[in-house]
Parts: structure tokens; C-alpha cells; sequence
């Protein structure tokens, strides 16, 4: 069970615990601490800091001026001068007659029998002025849109139910005359 090199080895370590049992009653290991805490003694020397000059004082800078507003303009009403008199001359150009209007005739001008049906299951609306030209006989000519609806389905509808309509012609001097005339075709969903 024990062989010799353990027996050995179990010897040599027992002595060495001895020893130093012995080392420590005897004050050798004082002695050597005592030793070892003068060779380990430090000194702390504090580090010298460079000497921090203050830094130079900003420069002096002038305050900027203050904004520039302009005064306001002041406008004070004077009183106008005295009206001048003056001889006014009754010229012998004449001016024309004045043209009556012209007026519908037969049904109301309406065109909702003519709402298209792709613009009804949309739900378009809105309001097309049609230009046109009534002649001395009421018909009319020359139709176009002066201002969208925004569809063009309904701007289109208005000018084709517009061709039907009727008027009684404008009048000027007791004769019919042609006119411009502009009306708004109202388009709503009913």
C-alpha cells in the first residue's frame, strides 16, 4: 500500500511543516517580515501639475446695431381744392338702343331628362355654362361650354339638350336681333 517513493515523499513534507512550525515560534519569520516591510516601504511623491495660465480674455465685440425700420408713410387727407367749372357740350353722337333680353320659350330650359345614366351610378354633378348665339328667329347656334361641370359625359349631355331649345330674339329699335347669350346648366342628383 505504501510504496517506498510515497513514504518518502510523506517524510519530506512533514519535516517542511515542522520547520516552519519551529520558524515561526523561534521569530524568524518575524524578522524576516520586518526585513521584507523595509524593502517595500514606497513613498508616494505627488505629481507636479504644469502651471495652468488663466486663457486670454474674449475679445471686445460691438453690440450689431439695432434693426432698421422705416417709418410708416403717413397719408393726410387735405381737402381737395374747390371744383373747377366747366362747360360741358352735349355731343351729337347718338348711342345705340338698348337691346332687350331675349326669353325662353315652350318648356322650362332644364336638361335632368337628359342626365346621363353612367353619370347618375357615379354620382356626377356639378354645373355646365353653355355660350351660345340666339338668332333673329330664337333658334340657336354656335353652343359651347365656357365653363366645365368637371365631366365631360355632362358638359357633352348639356350641349346636345341645349340645340333644342328656344328663344323669343332679343329686340332693338322694334327689330329682332342676334345676341351672345350664356346660361347655367344645373346638374343634381334627384
Amino acid at each position: 500500500m505504501f510504496s517506498p517513493a510515497r513514504l518518502i515523499a510523506l517524510t519530506a513534507s512533514t519535516l517542511l511543516v515542522l520547520g516552519c512550525a519551529w520558524a515561526l515560534s523561534a521569530g524568524l519569520a518575524q524578522t524576516l517580515v520586518e526585513k521584507v516591510n523595509d524593502v517595500l516601504k514606497a513613498e508616494v511623491i505627488p505629481e507636479k501639475l504644469p502651471d495652468k495660465t488663466p486663457p486670454p480674455p474674449p475679445p471686445d465685440l460691438k453690440a450689431p446695431p439695432p434693426p432698421y425700420v422705416p417709418p410708416p408713410d403717413i397719408v393726410i387727407q387735405t381737402e381737395s381744392a374747390a371744383p373747377v367749372n366747366s362747360i360741358t357740350t352735349q355731343s351729337k353722337v347718338q348711342t345705340a338702343p338698348a337691346i332687350s333680353s331675349p326669353a325662353s320659350i315652350g318648356r322650362p330650359h332644364t336638361c335632368q331628362q337628359d342626365y346621363p345614366a353612367i353619370s347618375k351610378r357615379l354620382g356626377e354633378t356639378g354645373t355646365t355654362l353653355l355660350a351660345f348665339q340666339i338668332g333673329t328667329d330664337g333658334s340657336i347656334s354656335n353652343i359651347s361650354v365656357a365653363n366645365s361641370s368637371g365631366s365631360q359625359r355632362l358638359d357633352e349631355a348639356a350641349v346636345a339638350c341645349a340645340a333644342s331649345w328656344r328663344y323669343k330674339p332679343a329686340i332693338q329699335s322694334g327689330v329682332p336681333v342676334t345676341v351672345q347669350w350664356k346660361t347655367n346648366v344645373v346638374w343634381k342628383l334627384q
